[in-house]
């Protein structure tokens, strides 16, 4: 029987070889933007995807360039909590059989940054949202970062990258949804109805609104004693609804991971 880690490596590299060409933004607390340059992230892996290797490249409207490459194999990354990635040993990786993702630090350190970054796709569109905490639990930053692989007339992102006024995802939502626990144990898949007022913010959390219909829900700031959620709300341009979120207990140790994929139902009840 194939492990739960080797299941969890092989997936994310199923939907995730190859070169993403973007557009990655950074944030401030309050939205201004503090950065944005054009992206490319790629990986390539052999035969049998054991071995991976990848380059990060920013390129700034200067003319500045930043390169970034790393390496990672299954027998070295792959355990039983996530993969890591050679730039954190810290994070995890999870994977969902339809491409979504995240990396995540399954137990958080108050004396430590905490960084998070969640992935959706389709087909050959990603899109991932970065957040960044700091050592006190204050909000430093979030980033999004939109990306397409292959053709370029595959790329239907907007050139915006200031956020959006805040607007809510209207109608009734019905599909599926995935769940992965922090142990990598994949629960069956559920059936799932949603509507947006039914999804409560929860006190200590606010909504950031990127461009091109995605949505940021995260807490204001880490408190301790306190569980909390990072969602991340996609709205498509063929009017599909992707939600993936990632859920921490009190002692803000990762409980499970969660995706959704729905389509807009009837108005009628």
């Amino acid at each position: 029987m194939v492990s739960r880690s080797t299941t969890n490596w092989n997936l994310f590299w199923q939907h995730h070889l190859g070169s993403w060409l973007g557009q990655w933004t950074r944030y401030s607390q309050s939205g201004k933007i503090q950065e944005s340059f054009k992206s490319k992230r790629s990986f390539s892996a052999n035969s049998d995807c054991s071995e991976i290797a990848q380059t990060n490249q920013q390129m700034y409207a200067n003319g500045d360039t930043n390169t970034m490459r790393w390496n990672y194999s299954i027998d070295e990354h792959s355990h039983n909590d996530g993969f890591a990635h050679p730039a954190s040993t810290l994070m995890r990786g999870f994977a969902f059989e339809n491409g979504a993702a995240a990396w995540l630090i399954p137990q958080l350190k108050n004396t430590q940054y905490q960084p998070f970054e969640l992935f959706l796709t389709q087909k050959d569109i990603r899109h991932s949202v970065g957040v960044l905490y700091g050592d006190s639990g204050q909000l430093l930053h979030t980033a999004s970062i939109r990306e397409y692989r292959g053709d370029p007339w595959n790329n239907n992102w907007s050139t915006n990258t200031e956020q959006v006024n805040p607007w809510t995802i209207e109608g009734r939502w019905q599909g599926e949804e995935l769940r992965i626990q922090s142990d990598l144990f994949r629960d069956p898949i559920q059936a799932r109805q949603w509507q947006w007022n039914e999804d409560e913010l929860k006190d200590n959390h606010a909504n950031h609104f990127f461009p091109d219909n995605i949505i940021l829900r995260c807490p204001k700031v880490l408190l301790q004693d306190k569980s909390f959620g990072i969602t991340i709300y996609w709205q498509t341009k063929n009017n599909q609804l992707q939600i993936i979120q990632a859920d921490y207990n009190q002692t803000h140790q990762l409980i499970a991971i969660s995706q959704q994929t729905m389509d807009q139902t009837s108005e009628q009840s």
